[in-house]
């Protein structure tokens, strides 16, 4: 065994508290932390243990999502439609932010830990023998708890890929492919159509598609592989989606608008983001398409993105993160990414422009990722106390107006002291989010 890799080791296991489960997660091998060598795509594995708990995952209807960007934002509007037509819905996402039962979600509230525990106790034994990783493990537990727990529909949010990916082993109602663009390359291929094949894995024959807006290589990729499997295409660009902001009692709020059918919507939403234009769309084509087997009135559909940002299902997305100041954060770790939140940054009614801190992993740390905030006036960058954090000599060849912040958080939270007149952007990794709420907390107490 490497001298760098957890001991993960299963013998004796003994789960009698939640800590005991949280230790032994902690001992794996997670792609937070590990990167590369925790992703084990396959899906053997996970259909063996599946096979053990009496296949959970074949109880509960479904609904699967993939793509490079969007998709967790489409699983979290989707699960919010469900939950206010009365449905209760399972929301499974990944990663988590701060406790892994984020992950596993039934109406919003996450598995409680007892309930978490519960499963360890049930199937440890198992677990000494299955060499499950991280991911399949939370997946698994997902499925259990899902079916334990009667819901009536699941969103599933793939984790890295679609063809080989845990999640990968459900029949769903109908399958959601957001967007496809370059990420993960060294997992799922180099060109857009490679990556495209990768994701449309989760097509399945006679099952719709909701195909969000993608590259037009990428959309020759997947419209063949749905017609290879007998499955009908509905492509989001018909909906044609629009967005604009306008403020109500003195505050923004955003307008998103699809046309179907000669019919225009107005979906009115806290929602600031354009992106979301797509996003809602997406959403709305989904719940069309199964509304004679989960039906959804339109007053439910548009009441529920009013309140969608305030709902906690759309942290770390541009997320607003101190209740009194213009700071937010945004998980924008790809190129895409880094693309719409600078297109909402250029949309927003600021007096200042904004300061960006970034933190990055190394495998993100490249020219097209990082010369789009050479536009930013003012740069800071964070390293994460983990071994694939990039540092600052990975970052300059590529961004040259930038610091790098000091490591002690008390000359840290002094910088941010004076920036409290300022539009604060929290930018990268989602793994940076609780490291930023951790140093909001301390601004916060020290007012």
């Amino acid at each position: 065994m490497s001298r760098n890799m957890p001991n993960t080791s299963t013998d004796n296991l003994s789960f009698v508290s939640p800590e005991d489960v949280n230790r032994y997660l902690d001992s794996l091998p997670s792609f937070q932390v590990h990167g590369a060598v925790a992703a084990r795509l396959g899906l053997d594995r996970i259909r063996e243990f599946c096979a053990i708990m009496g296949n959970p995952q074949d109880k509960v209807p479904c609904i699967h999502v993939a793509g490079t960007n969007g998709k967790g934002s489409v699983s979290a509007l989707l699960a919010l439609v469900y939950e206010q037509a009365g449905y209760r819905c399972g929301l499974y996402s990944s990663p988590h932010l701060e406790h892994v039962t984020e992950r596993i979600r039934i109406n919003r509230q996450p598995i409680p830990e007892e309930d978490f525990l519960r499963f360890f106790q049930k199937y440890g034994d198992e677990l000494q023998r299955a060499d499950l990783s991280y991911f399949e493990i939370t997946t698994a537990a997902a499925f259990w708890w899902f079916a334990d727990q009667k819901a009536d529909i699941v969103i599933l949010e793939t984790g890295l890929g679609g063809r080989l990916d845990a999640t990968n082993v459900v029949t769903p109602q109908l399958s959601v492919i957001t967007s496809i663009a370059h990420d993960h390359q060294n997992f799922l291929g180099r060109t857009l159509a490679e990556i495209a094949r990768e994701k449309g894995g989760i097509i399945k024959p006679g099952r719709p598609l909701v195909l969000g807006k993608v590259p037009q290589q990428a959309q020759k990729m997947l419209v063949e592989m749905a017609g290879t499997c007998g499955t009908d295409v509905h492509e989001v660009r018909v909906l044609n989606p629009r967005h604009h902001y306008r403020k109500r009692d003195g505050r923004p709020e955003s307008v998103f608008r699809i046309r179907e059918d000669g019919l225009t919507r107005n979906i009115v939403s806290d929602l600031m983001a354009p992106v979301h234009r797509w996003n809602i769309a997406m959403t709305w084509l989904a719940v069309r398409l199964l509304e004679s087997v989960f039906p959804v009135s339109d007053k439910v559909f548009l009441h529920a993105f009013e309140n969608a940002a305030a709902s906690g299902l759309f942290r770390a997305r541009f997320e607003r993160l101190h209740p009194r100041l213009p700071w937010y954060f945004d998980g924008a770790h790809n190129p895409e990414a880094v693309k719409e939140l600078l297109q909402t940054i250029r949309r927003q009614d600021w007096d200042h422009p904004p300061v960006m801190v970034l933190s990055l992993m190394k495998d993100k740390a490249q020219k097209k990722m990082l010369q789009p905030f050479s536009v930013v006036a003012k740069n800071y960058y964070y390293r994460l106390e983990m071994e694939r954090a990039a540092d600052i000599a990975l970052i300059t060849p590529y961004l040259a107006n930038i610091r790098s912040l000091p490591p002690n958080e008390d000359e840290i939270t002094e910088i941010f002291a004076g920036l409290t007149k300022q539009v604060v952007i929290f930018t990268g990794s989602f793994y940076f989010y609780g490291v930023v709420k951790r140093w909001i907390l301390r601004i916060i107490k020290a007012d």
